[in-house]
């Protein structure tokens, strides 16, 4: 049992409170299509009601606190083909030059280091992802925003971001055949690899004043959804929409699935 994008098994005492979490829950089984492989899927049914509010585009929260596990090709191409966008939102290139590289390496790095940066730069000069930026008044993904400036579908945007963001806060956690998925909640987050104790995932935290001095606009209390309503379209594009379809029918919840509200709107 490991999860998703980690080969390191689980300790034999976290992979028994996995399974004992969730003998003791409402599930919902069915064949899930990941990757191009069939699973068996384990679905923490109840844990997609969880109320969120994925307002990313007025937070000033940077939630990208650790480097992600790939990217991909296109990623690759979309960062060397807007250099100069994708300086101005993270200064990377700057930094590397003031590295002392050159721009001819910068570029090579970019084409061909794991993280877009040389290996000795991870958590020295650069402490997160080098795609985080903050953009005036937003945290933002740098490659995200440099798709949707580009004009490209949900679809696209998925296919070019590394996919562990693009699932983000959701949990995967593969044993064989099996694949385990829930949503992080404050009755399952102990069992999370991710930090995601932000108020995006906690109404609690956007009703805190210290909350609202840093982050005055956004996350209307109003508008906090639950996650399966929030993330429909992406989950649909990545698990097809029998898996969000299924959900949505086991919570007897209904949604209107021609809004996206997290990837493609432009404020």
């Amino acid at each position: 049992m490991r999860y998703f994008m980690h080969n390191k098994e689980l300790s034999p005492k976290l992979e028994k409170r996995i399974k004992d979490y969730f003998r003791k829950i409402r599930k919902l089984e069915l064949e899930v299509k990941f990757l191009n492989k069939n699973y068996y899927g384990i679905i923490d049914v109840e844990s997609f009601r969880w109320l969120s509010n994925f307002d990313c585009f007025n937070c000033l929260t940077n939630c990208c606190v650790q480097f992600p596990y790939e990217f991909n090709k296109k990623a690759r191409e979309v960062i060397l083909e807007n250099l100069k966008e994708y300086d101005s939102l993270t200064k990377a290139i700057s930094i590397m030059k003031e590295e002392g590289m050159t721009e001819k390496e910068i570029k090579s790095s970019i084409e061909n280091d794991a993280m877009l940066i040389p290996k000795e730069f991870e958590n020295s000069v650069f402490d997160r992802c080098t795609c985080s930026s903050v953009y005036i008044d937003k945290s933002l993904c740098a490659i995200h925003k440099i798709c949707i400036d580009k004009g490209m579908s949900l679809g696209e945007i998925i296919d070019t971001k590394p996919l562990w963001c693009s699932l983000y806060p959701l949990e995967l956690i593969i044993e064989e055949e099996n694949l385990y998925i829930f949503v992080p909640t404050s009755g399952n987050n102990y069992l999370s690899m991710n930090d995601c104790d932000f108020p995006c995932m906690n109404i609690e935290k956007a009703k805190s004043p210290y909350f609202r001095r840093e982050n005055p606009i956004g996350f209307q209390l109003d508008e906090y959804k639950p996650f399966i309503e929030n993330y429909y379209n992406v989950l649909s594009y990545i698990f097809g929409k029998k898996f969000c379809n299924s959900i949505l029918e086991s919570l007897n919840i209904k949604i209107n699935k021609d809004i996206d509200e997290q990837y493609i709107k432009k404020k």
